[in-house]
């Protein structure tokens, strides 16, 4: 398929709305379901979410955003895409304000402010340095996807079994590892049907099997995440992340990183740490928890309530 990166902008935004709307409504319905807030949901608890009405809403606004994505991978270069998608990040904080009905501070106007500006500088970089079209290896293919795996593995076992603390982030940054590796894996998948005798390639369907698996797997551990904390964590988790993630792989396994220089890689770099630091303002300062603002007052003995 003939590029246009302009429409998988386009693109690619409209699925940062998309997901940041089903991220809202997702977590609200698994709020809802877990019996109690901050823990691991068991196997009766998940069968009780994917039966809920709105948590089905929120799948399939997550399937528009996903096919709007998948187009805009066969498009452009994962290097280009994948960055974007942070801007689910403060469409997430402007809905989850809304839903509870709590103010977004100038705090929460700068941090989502760093968050687009770093993103967008990111991808104009990005943009400007984009190869034309990825270099597959079946063996590169196969090692990098299977590295993807494991990486995203080891982070799901702590927030299985890491300190409390951390769980919200380690399911979601599991999840963001499967999703940024597999965005790479679509546009492989793409140009293989594109260029290559795909129907007899072992390789071919190894990367199909990897999307579905993934698809599985990165699923369930945003639901342990929407379960273990707010879903602006999950969400700036998953936006920064995610890039990182896609960004390696088209990198080091799709040879996207031909025509980027020193100075664009320390230019991307620079805007990164950017984005990456309007996510940690975000997630700190963030709206979506309804007793947010009790934690920011003092109770009446002089001391902090805590949640």
């Amino acid at each position: 398929m003939q590029q246009n990166i302009p429409l998988a902008v386009v693109l690619t935004v409209l699925a940062s709305v998309a997901l940041a709307v089903a991220s809202v409504v997702q977590h609200v319905a698994v709020g809802a379901t877990a019996a109690k807030p901050g823990t691991k949901l068991s196997g009766k608890e998940l069968l009780a979410v994917i039966r809920n009405p709105r948590w089905l809403g929120g799948l399939a606004l997550t399937g528009v955003g996903a096919v709007l994505q998948m187009t805009a991978l066969l498009l452009a270069p994962v290097t280009v895409v994948q960055p974007i998608g942070v801007l689910a990040v403060p469409w997430t904080i402007l809905l989850a304000a809304r839903v509870h009905r709590t103010p977004i501070t100038p705090t929460i106007w700068g941090a989502a402010g760093l968050t687009v500006f770093g993103t967008t500088g990111f991808a104009w970089v990005a943009i400007s340095h984009a190869a034309p079209y990825p270099v597959l290896n079946d063996t590169w293919l196969v090692v990098g996807t299977l590295a993807g795996f494991g990486v995203a593995a080891a982070l799901a076992l702590a927030g299985a079994r890491g300190p409390l603390a951390w769980r919200c982030l380690a399911w979601s940054a599991a999840a963001a590892v499967v999703y940024g590796a597999e965005s790479g894996v679509v546009k492989a998948i793409g140009h293989y049907v594109a260029t290559r005798p795909w129907l007899a390639s072992p390789t071919f369907w190894f990367l199909v099997a990897s999307i579905v698996a993934g698809m599985v797997l990165a699923g369930i551990w945003i639901q342990q995440g929407y379960a273990s904390g707010p879903a602006e964590i999950v969400v700036g988790t998953l936006n920064a992340a995610g890039p990182v993630a896609g960004v390696a792989y088209g990198v080091a396994v799709l040879g996207e990183g031909i025509n980027i220089t020193a100075t664009a890689a320390l230019l991307m770099l620079g805007c990164a740490a950017v984005a990456l630091w309007g996510v940690v303002l975000l997630s700190r300062f963030h709206p979506g928890d309804p007793d947010t603002a009790t934690v920011a007052q003092p109770s009446p003995s002089g001391r902090h309530d805590e949640h």
